[in-house]
């Protein structure tokens, strides 16, 4: 497989970790930690596929614009704090405050995962699609389950040895560490190559297939 390939799936593998576990922990807290309904918990959660549908319409001239490596790298950090943010949610943070935050964090990770979809098959050939498209499916459902567990064990952890059950402080250490497992998947992306991805993001020209064979022959 080639580098580009390999290192969008350790990037997405890291970032998926993290991400994997907000799902999970989000609405947790919500309903457990600030005592809300299931049904004030969805209405506020759902603004994060708001963000994601906002992405759809920009991230074509961001990624033509910055290119894929630069947004790889510092969307993975902006997504990253936004994943770890929920840690300093209390009961008496504003709802509109909660929801905006969740909203534009939705934006970036959608962000992201467009951009490591996009540039993972770039270099791909045609016969070996099939098995890069297995090997990714298989990350990216491994690396969810993973960061759904190291959210669970965290919080489960974090209540036992503070000994005050299940409260909202309890699952700041969990937002933390699984934020801190998005923000490390920038390592991989920094090792790609400053034009990766520049004929998909049409920031330069396809080659012309007429002249790519005049310069082999």
């Amino acid at each position: 497989m080639p580098p580009t390939f390999a290192t969008c799936i350790i990037g997405a593998l890291l970032f998926r970790l993290g991400v994997g576990a907000t799902p999970f922990l989000l609405p947790l807290l919500l309903q457990v930690g600030f005592g809300m309904t299931p049904f004030q918990s969805g209405s506020i959660t759902f603004a994060s596929a708001l963000g994601a549908l906002v992405m759809k319409v920009t991230a074509q001239p961001i990624l033509r614009r910055l290119g894929f490596r630069n947004v790889l790298i510092w969307n993975a950090l902006i997504a990253g704090c936004f994943v770890a943010m929920p840690a300093a949610f209390t009961p008496a943070t504003p709802t509109a405050l909660i929801v905006a935050l969740i909203l534009v964090g939705g934006f970036f990770r959608s962000l992201q995962f467009t951009s490591i979809n996009a540039l993972s098959y770039a270099d791909v050939r045609q016969e070996r699609m099939s098995r890069a498209t297995t090997l990714t499916s298989v990350a990216q459902q491994l690396s969810l389950s993973v960061g759904i567990s190291v959210g669970a064990i965290t919080l489960e952890l974090t209540a036992e040895l503070t000994g005050g059950g299940l409260q909202a402080s309890a699952f700041a250490p969990a937002f933390i560490i699984v934020g801190f497992f998005a923000v490390i998947a920038v390592v991989p992306f920094l090792l790609l190559s400053r034009d990766a991805g520049d004929e998909v993001s049409g920031r330069q020209p396809a080659p012309d297939p007429v002249t790519v064979m005049r310069e082999r022959g």
